[in-house]
């Protein structure tokens, strides 16, 4: 039963984050006059759909692993290929509202509305929360730490503020997590405030070893110390507005710091948690009842979707846009046949992804790990 109940909160807080992306593509589409066949929460086959006035098929289907929009004269999913057979049969005027027809300008449009509506989703929420409620906020406080710990041996204590690491100022707790995964001499020079007063500890964190069914050992630093909880502070209305760009564009910038240290062999794919990981966190979140941590978990997903479909990969809206873009550069067709292969191994490539990542999430579970470690020793 428990099993199930994380199951239903990822499915919850993953297709919240896909309609808006989704639907973002279908108003884009409707704006230039695309006429749009299917949306669909999930692929394979319907579960459940119905028909709108305007002839949109929208369904839920089988696997909610995702969703797509599909438009008149699309031969896939991913709006990459034609229907050459359904549109040999269209009328004129049914052609003009097909996405195959439209400028190249009009393709990269709709394809960039579905990562835009996912930051307008984060914005919108970040600064509504704040304004209403409170943003859940992680001060870099100490509120835990554990026995016998590295930070515990160092003389760190609860209720101790950690204003830098390695002389590098630290505003937020996630910072804190980012310094010390980065953190390569083997000593953690923290600077911390207590009762007003600030010192220096040195820290030596414990490395952890996990050994990975794929072959070679993953390294974790740990110091032993947990946030306390979060703080909820409203703001006026300007300031939440300010609140919501700032947390899109430090979000944004964080990811473009892991994926560069990713592509330049500073950081494994090991590190990467897949959709396991992510139905540990929203059934957590879901139990403690603190629906205002759900909330802000569906932005950072939102934020992690939009910000992933920009890379330029086929399969990809960033794809699909910097595939129009060079046809209206040089005002030529790409290959049909090579845009088929490139789409193919790129679909392989993020299956992949996701089955490593999923790997990672079940081997991250105690029990599993002691199993595979005494195969593998």
């Amino acid at each position: 039963m428990s099993i199930c109940y994380y199951i239903l909160s990822c499915f919850l807080v993953v297709n919240v984050i896909v309609f808006v992306h989704e639907y973002g593509h279908l108003l884009a589409a409707k704006s230039v006059g695309i006429k749009v066949t299917t949306f669909s929460l999930g692929i394979g086959p319907e579960i459940f759909g119905f028909n709108d006035k305007r002839g949109t098929r929208w369904r839920i289907s089988l696997l909610p692993i995702g969703g797509y929009v599909m438009m008149l004269g699309d031969g896939d999913i991913a709006s990459a290929t034609e229907d050459e057979e359904s549109l040999k049969n269209l009328s004129e005027e049914d052609k003009k509202q097909s996405f195959l027809t439209k400028s190249n300008w009009e393709k990269m449009w709709v394809a960039f509305c579905g990562p835009l509506f996912n930051y307008i989703y984060a914005f919108v929420v970040i600064a509504v929360m704040s304004f209403c409620y409170g943003v859940p906020t992680y001060n870099p406080v100490v509120g835990e730490v554990l026995k016998d710990s590295p930070a515990a041996k160092s003389g760190i204590q609860s209720g101790d503020r950690i204003i830098s690491i390695d002389n590098h100022a630290v505003k937020k707790y996630r910072e804190v997590l980012i310094k010390i995964a980065d953190n390569e001499s083997g000593k953690i020079n923290l600077v911390i405030e207590r009762n007003g007063i600030q010192q220096q500890i040195s820290v030596v964190p414990e490395i952890r070893e996990t050994k990975r069914l794929t072959g070679g050992v993953k390294k974790t630093k740990i110091i032993g110390i947990r946030p306390e909880n979060p703080v909820f502070v409203k703001e006026t209305f300007s300031n939440s507005l300010r609140l919501a760009v700032g947390e899109c564009i430090y979000s944004t910038k964080e990811m473009c710091k892991v994926f560069t240290k990713l592509f330049a062999g500073k950081k494994s794919i090991d590190d990467f948690g897949g959709v396991v990981r992510m139905a540990e966190i929203a059934g957590d979140l879901s139990k403690s009842g603190n629906f205002a941590l759900l909330v802000m978990l569906t932005v950072t997903l939102s934020l992690n979707l939009g910000f992933i479909n920009l890379f330029p990969l086929p399969v990809l809206d960033g794809g699909r846009i910097l595939i129009s873009f060079l046809e209206e550069i040089t005002r030529k067709k790409l290959n049909k046949t090579l845009q088929e292969y490139i789409m193919i191994a790129c679909a392989i490539l993020l299956i992949f992804l996701m089955l490593v990542t999923t790997v990672n999430d079940v081997l991250r579970i105690e029990t599993v790990n002691k199993f595979v470690s005494s195969i593998i020793e």
